[in-house]
Order: C-alpha cells, then sequence, then structure tokens
C-alpha cells in the first residue's frame, strides 16, 4: 500500500517511532538479562511460597495472601521453561519478563508494604526492590516500570481496602528509594557501557580471527594446489601432534610402504604431434587426466608426468582399501577416455588409446629431492614392474584379445580384490608364454590379468561410489566429541577433505521450531549454504559448504552455528512486529 501523506503526518503516525523506540529498549534490556533470566524466574517461583511460610509462621506479618503468593510464582513458571516456548510465543518474551518483573518488584512490593501498614520488613523488601530492579533491567524503563508498578498498587491497595486507610507514609522512604533507584541506575548505565565496549572488542577479536580464518582459508588452498590432498592430509594431521617442522620430516622421510599403484600411458604419441595439432592433442591428454585428478587426491598420490600418469595410493588406508581405490580410479579413467573418444568420432578423428596397468606391493616412500620440494614419491622393483605391466598393451597380440584401453592387473592385485570381495568377472587371463610376450625385467612373470574397456565402463557406477564412499571414510575429519549447546540447542559438526575440496557439514536440532520459520531463517541469512531438514519428531538441520568447498574454516563454521541459534532462539525487532 503506498504511504498517505496525510496519514503520515497524522498523530498516530508520530507515535510509531516512539513505540519502535520502546520495543527496541525492551528486546535490547530482555536480552541483557538473558543469562540470568531462568534463574531468577525459578528464584521467584521457590521464594513465594517459601516467604509464605515464614512470614505466616515462623516470623508472623500483619498481612500475607497465598493467593498472591501462588499467582507470583505462577508467572514465573513460564520463563523457567522459556526454551519450550511454541515458535508463534517467542516474539512475546521480552514484554512478558518486563511485566513479570514489575509485578514482583515495584507493584508486589508495594502493595504488601501497604497492607503490612509499613512494616520495617517490608520498607526494607521495599527497598532491595528498587535496587535488584535496576539490575534485572534497562535503567530507563527501570524508572517507568516503578512509577507504573506503584501507581497500580496504590490503586490494588484501594480497592482491597475499601472505606479503609493505612497511615500516613513516611517520606523517608521514598527519599531513600529514590536514592537506590539513582545509584542503581547510575551504575546499570555504566555497565552497559561497559558490555557495549566488550562488545565492541568482541567485534575487533571477530574480525582478527576472520582475517586469520581468511589467511588460514590462503594457506589451506595453496596447500591444495601445490601439493596433493593425501599429503597435505597426512601433514595437517602430524602438524597438529608434532608441530610443523616435525610433520614435514614425518611426511618426507624414506620408509618402506605397502602400495597399489597405476599408470597409464598414451599409445602414439609421438605420432599425434604433427606440429599443427599439438595444443589440441595437449588438450585431448589434459580432458583424460582432469576427472581423475580431481576426484583422486584424497585416495592417492597423483604425478601426471607428459602424456602419462602414476598414483598410488597407501598402506595408511589399508592394504585392500587402497587396491580397491586404485581399481576405481582406473575404471573412472578409462570412463574418461572413451567420453573424449566419442567426441572424435563423432568429429570423425582418430580416438586415443592408453595403456593402463594396476600392480601392488612394498616400494620405498620419501622425499627423493631437496628439503625445500616437499614432493614424497614411490620407487622400487614394484613400482617398475607396474610400468612394464602398462608396456604391454603395445603388443598387437594384446591389444587383439582385450581390445583398446584395458586395464592389466597383476596376479597380487588380483588376489587383493578377491580377498575385499570385489573380483570383476569381466577378468580375463592373458598367458604370457602363449601369446609369446616376457614382461621385461621380470621374465618369471607368467600371466598377468585385463579388465577390457567395456568390463571397466560396466563398473563405472560401483566406481564413483567407491570413491565417493572413500573420500568421505579415509579424508581427514574433525568431530565434536560430543553435542555441543548454546542456548539449549543442541549442535555438531564435522569436516572432511583438505585444501581446496575442504567441506564442512553442520547439524542443529531444529525440533521445537516450525520448519517455516527455520527456512525463512536459512534464506535471508545462509543462502549460501546448501541445507536439508529431518523428518520425523526429533528434527536435525543439517547444513553443508558443499557448494563452496575450500572456502570456510572453523571460525566461520562456529559463528554460523551460532548465528543460526540466536536468530531461532532471540526475537528481533521485525518479529515483535509480525506479533502484532
Amino acid at each position: 500500500m503506498s504511504p498517505d501523506p496525510e496519514a503520515a503526518g497524522s498523530p498516530a503516525a508520530g507515535h510509531l517511532p516512539k513505540v519502535s523506540a520502546v520495543r527496541g529498549l525492551l528486546a535490547r534490556s530482555a536480552e541483557f538479562a538473558e543469562p540470568f533470566m531462568v534463574t531468577v524466574a525459578l528464584i521467584g517461583l521457590v521464594c513465594h511460597p517459601l516467604f509464605y511460610l515464614i512470614w505466616s509462621y515462623a516470623i508472623p506479618q500483619p498481612y500475607e495472601s497465598l493467593a498472591l503468593r501462588l499467582f507470583g510464582s505462577a508467572v514465573c513458571a513460564p520463563l523457567v521453561l522459556k526454551a519450550y516456548w511454541p515458535q508463534r510465543f517467542r516474539p512475546w518474551l521480552p514484554l512478558y519478563w518486563h511485566a513479570v518483573v514489575m509485578f514482583q518488584l515495584p507493584f508486589f512490593f508495594t502493595l504488601f508494604m501497604l497492607l503490612n501498614g509499613y512494616a520495617m520488613v517490608w520498607v526494607l523488601t521495599f527497598i532491595a526492590g528498587a535496587f535488584l530492579l535496576t539490575f534485572f533491567v534497562h535503567w530507563a524503563l527501570a524508572i517507568g516500570m516503578f512509577l507504573i508498578g506503584t501507581a497500580c498498587a496504590f490503586g490494588a491497595f484501594d480497592l482491597m481496602t475499601p472505606g479503609g486507610h493505612t497511615a500516613a507514609p513516611p517520606y523517608e522512604i521514598f527519599v531513600v528509594y529514590f536514592f537506590v533507584l539513582g545509584v542503581g541506575s547510575a551504575i546499570n548505565v555504566k555497565l552497559q557501557a561497559y558490555r557495549a565496549a566488550e562488545a565492541a572488542l568482541e567485534r575487533r577479536l571477530r574480525a582478527m580471527s576472520g582475517q586469520n580464518a581468511a589467511m588460514m582459508r590462503e594457506r589451506n588452498k595453496l596447500l591444495g594446489h601445490f601439493l596433493n590432498n593425501t599429503v597435505v592430509a597426512q601433514l595437517r594431521r602430524h602438524e597438529a601432534e608434532l608441530g610443523l617442522d616435525a610433520a614435514l620430516a614425518r611426511i618426507t622421510r624414506q620408509e618402506r610402504r605397502y602400495c597399489a599403484m597405476m599408470q597409464a600411458d598414451i599409445r602414439n604419441f609421438t605420432r599425434l604431434f604433427s606440429g599443427e595439432n599439438e595444443l589440441e592433442v595437449a588438450q585431448l591428454v589434459a580432458q583424460c587426466f582432469s576427472e581423475i585428478t580431481t576426484v583422486g587426491q584424497d585416495l592417492s598420490v597423483i604425478k601426471p608426468v607428459g602424456d602419462c600418469i602414476f598414483l598410488y595410493s597407501d598402506v595408511e588406508q589399508g592394504r585392500e582399501d587402497s587396491v580397491l581405490n586404485v581399481l576405481a580410479l582406473a575404471c573412472v579413467f578409462v570412463q574418461s577416455v572413451e567420453r573424449v573418444n566419442q567426441t572424435l568420432l563423432d568429429a570423425a578423428a582418430a580416438p586415443l588409446n592408453f595403456g593402463v596397468a594396476v600392480h601392488c606391493g612394498e616400494v620405498i616412500y620419501g622425499n627423493l629431492a631437496s628439503d625445500t620440494l616437499i614432493d614424497p614419491t614411490v620407487v622400487g622393483v614394484h613400482v617398475n614392474r607396474t610400468a612394464r605391466m602398462e608396456e604391454l598393451t603395445k603388443s598387437a597380440a594384446v591389444h587383439e584379445q582385450v581390445g583398446s584401453n584395458a586395464i592389466i592387473l597383476s596376479e597380487e592385485f588380483c588376489w587383493q580384490l578377491r580377498k575385499a570381495g570385489h573380483s570383476p568377472p569381466e577378468l580375463v587371463m592373458l598367458d604370457l608364454s602363449a601369446l609369446k610376450l616376457t614382461l621385461r625385467d621380470f621374465p618369471a612373470i607368467e600371466r598377468v590379468f585385463a579388465l577390457p574397456q567395456r568390463g571397466a565402463l560396466a563398473w563405472g557406477d560401483w566406481a564413483r561410489e567407491r570413491i565417493r564412499s572413500a573420500r568421505l571414510a579415509h579424508a581427514p575429519r574433525l568431530h565434536q566429541a560430543e553435542y555441543s549447546r548454546h542456548r539449549n540447542v543442541e549442535y555438531y559438526y564435522e569436516m572432511y577433505g583438505s585444501g581446496p575440496n575442504l567441506v564442512w557439514s553442520m547439524f542443529v536440532n531444529v525440533s521445537p521450531y516450525p520448519v517455516e520459520r527455520v527456512r525463512e531463517i536459512l534464506r535471508a541469512h545462509f543462502g549460501h549454504l546448501k541445507y536439508t531438514i529431518s523428518a520425523g519428531g526429533e528434527r536435525w538441520l543439517a547444513l553443508s559448504t558443499e557448494n563452496e568447498p575450500g572456502e570456510y574454516d572453523e571460525t566461520d563454521v562456529e559463528a554460523w552455528i551460532i548465528g543460526l541459534i540466536e536468530r531461532l532462539t532471540s526475537p528481533g525487532e521485525g518479529d515483535l512486529r509480525r506479533a502484532e
């Protein structure tokens, strides 16, 4: 609706800013009281019946009322249980808090002081109430609440004692009361100034933390771009235990390890480079290598060298897991080559043919270069044997039997596959003596196995699921050991991956809150995060940085979770306005 100039200038319109200011003051005052609100309400709930017994039987006073005492306890109960309020009632919390405080302190204490004829114990209680009032609410609200509460108490007294009267009030009481109220308000002002300074300091610290977080993100990005993710993961894990220098020494030292390996080399590469199409050929090879280097970094160390790619997965992930990971990556590589070849065939160009071989065994792992170059690799007999197996694909006899882009597997590799229960039925046994072939440098090897291209493509879905689950299972993870809580809301988070592939998952128990309210907050403030909300009696919100991997760290995650919970549990001015 378009604004009406006359309505804008009307008295009602002029009151709107004042109403909004009072609403904002109530919200800030309630936020200030949030840490002790439940405690104060619990004290009120318990002390009303307790002091009824004290003032009625232990130290009898002229007037007591069980009904008023029970009512005083009853209005405190909702504040004790405020964490369980339905969402539609939460915007009214600031107003209800101040109404309860006004009833308990200026109204109740003034009324009972009048009904007890200014008995000394109630005069002292009346004055103590002034001091408490300034600590529970904003000083400006405290003054207004005292005036309203006291006036209502005098009105209630007149209604409760029609025709009756009380002694003239000793005005010294009110002098002392206003003195206490003034001192308390002055202290309240200083406390608020201190809290404002504390909040400013916290903002500066958050800014510094954000800068540090940005530096850590850049560090992770650089590590992820210049080091393999598997190496980065080992570095991060050992750095937390040993420190950076010792961690570097740990991941670069030379030692024996059991590894599964793959080597893939393009056939007739020299012939492909005719001078005019060198760049096109290089781009085709890059397309073949792109996917495996992307998805394989969390499972293996990958080393492209010219037209050849070599990768290894070591025993830290288990022998059988390492073999399964390498077979899955080999199948994905064959799929990538097939997609490129399909494009070439559509353009009436010759397809690419790669020799691919996989093997496993004990190797020497470590950094063979300068200490200033972090590039751990593997060397040894089994590395050489993998390369020699890949050379078998040059043979016309092998090509005739298994076709192009087949995967050659050693007997040891196949044995580990059988142990893991994943031996592909499409495997073909190659009898080297029958084919009149010898494995160069390894004449004792009599047979190997081959997985033809159609078999590798058939195992494509298994390979991708294997890679996905293995990345989640073996990538470095950070868990909250137990559920954490903020404002009585459970949450936890975890991470997987490293460097540019680092992904955070956050989980918040949103059972008490309407799903639409949660979605509204997510749309307004967390649109960059992917989310799902589980169904059932206990609803959990799952948030993920999957759409922006490698961009955030633990500081961001904590800030998001705390911000989300505070928006769910703390009504702002907009919530109060909608409630009206």
